[in-house]
């Protein structure tokens, strides 16, 4: 059978668009086929984002959320206020049931659990392992292989991973202050060339996740998240008897390049456009606001698919990660200095890329200068060679 759009995985970017679709009255006469290899009958993941309280957001099925936050650190202890923003929490189960349902009422979506092994562009075409499916305007892929990670490994690029590993647990005390959330706890064992602390998102005095996070390039063994959570958790929280009622366990890429390329009518979304935000691993806000560009997109008629976003903010988040990378400074002393000189609010509306360019030069005055100074000199002149080798190259064609 023939689609107008195939959706290739439904993750958090699969099922926002298809559900925007729906949203924008664009499959009243047009068909969509969702295609995953998953249920998504699990609550296999978390997703976080701060936000100013805006319509969008009252939509969306929120676990909870917090107005207050604290960060520490070798010698600081500190919990501010959010405003104007809240902290907000969605469990992945709870997402896949609020749009599922929407999908479930729609007769012109097609969702069927298979396994994508090949994507034929000249065809549009998609080969999956029990058959071949065809459409006619676009493929939205959001999936990637591992071959598509590799690729990245370019030795002027800064690749790192986000990757944790975490457990909802239950005391029987009351240990945990369901009023505020622990943004970032540094009071861990630094990690080499990169970042390393807990993060803690209570529900009650009794239930909280609680996550040992790291940005690297080396990812650990199994073994080692663990050893490292139990630990944070004996010592840090002196805490030794709960129960585990969750695990969380996963890696997310974390680079300035775009996975894919859009290739003529296969259209990449997600993780594989470039959602995730390099310096900080989150991704759903600018996957929302992605999805809201192509909607516009397939509105107007345009082809225009790529994801949008400053220049003057990528080139941020490549000198933080130039800095991490290569170890000019710890990310507990990078870290450590921004959340001791900054407003916490201050930070998330620069992490947000809102905020203005005075507003940014007093936040660049709090990080370590030599470490930093070094960073952009380099990421200037790799910057300045890539231009002149692209030049150089398109005169040869």
């Amino acid at each position: 059978m023939k689609y107008d759009f195939i959706i290739g995985g439904a993750g958090l970017a699969g099922l926002t668009l298809a559900w925007q679709m729906i949203e924008n009255n664009l499959l009243e006469d047009k068909k969509l086929l969702i295609i995953d290899a998953d249920k998504k009958d699990k609550n296999d993941r978390t997703w976080c984002l701060w936000s100013k309280p805006e319509m969008w957001i009252a939509n969306l099925p929120i676990n909870q959320s917090w107005d207050t936050a604290t960060v520490k650190g070798k010698g600081f202890d500190l919990s501010q206020k959010l405003e104007p923003y809240r902290y907000y929490k969605i469990e992945g189960i709870d997402y896949y049931k609020f749009i599922i349902k929407k999908l479930s009422n729609n007769t012109q979506v097609t969702f069927i659990q298979d396994v994508i092994v090949y994507e034929d562009e000249s065809r549009k075409s998609i080969k999956t392992e029990k058959s071949t499916y065809h459409y006619s305007s676009y493929f939205f892929k959001s999936y990637f292989y591992s071959d598509e990670i590799k690729a990245l490994s370019n030795p002027k690029k800064h690749f790192i991973w986000q990757h944790f590993y975490g457990w909802k647990i239950k005391t029987e005390k009351a240990i945990f202050n369901p009023t505020k959330i622990t943004y970032m706890d540094m009071q861990v064992p630094e990690v080499k060339g990169g970042l390393s602390f807990a993060y803690i998102l209570p529900e009650s005095e009794n239930e909280a996740l609680v996550e040992y996070t790291l940005f690297s390039a080396d990812l650990w063994k199994e073994e080692e998240y663990k050893t490292a959570l139990e630990n944070y958790i004996n010592n840090n929280l002196e805490l030794k008897e709960y129960s585990i009622v969750e695990l969380e366990y996963n890696k997310i890429p974390m680079t300035n390049s775009v996975f894919a390329k859009r290739s003529k009518s296969i259209i990449p979304i997600g993780t594989l456009a470039g959602t995730v935000k390099p310096s900080t691993g989150y991704s759903f806000v600018r996957n929302y606001n992605h999805i809201q560009q192509i909607i516009k997109t397939l509105k107007s008629g345009r082809d225009d698919f790529a994801l949008s976003g400053s220049k003057r903010f990528r080139f941020y988040d490549e000198v933080l990660m130039n800095v991490l990378h290569t170890g000019k400074s710890s990310g507990h002393e990078v870290f450590g200095s921004l959340y001791t000189k900054n407003k916490l609010s201050l930070l998330l509306k620069f992490l947000n890329e809102d905020t203005n360019l005075l507003e940014d030069l007093k936040i660049m005055n709090t990080v370590p200068k030599w470490a930093f100074i070094k960073a952009v000199a380099e990421e200037l002149f790799e910057s300045v060679t890539t231009k002149n080798s692209e030049f150089f190259t398109d005169l040869q064609r």
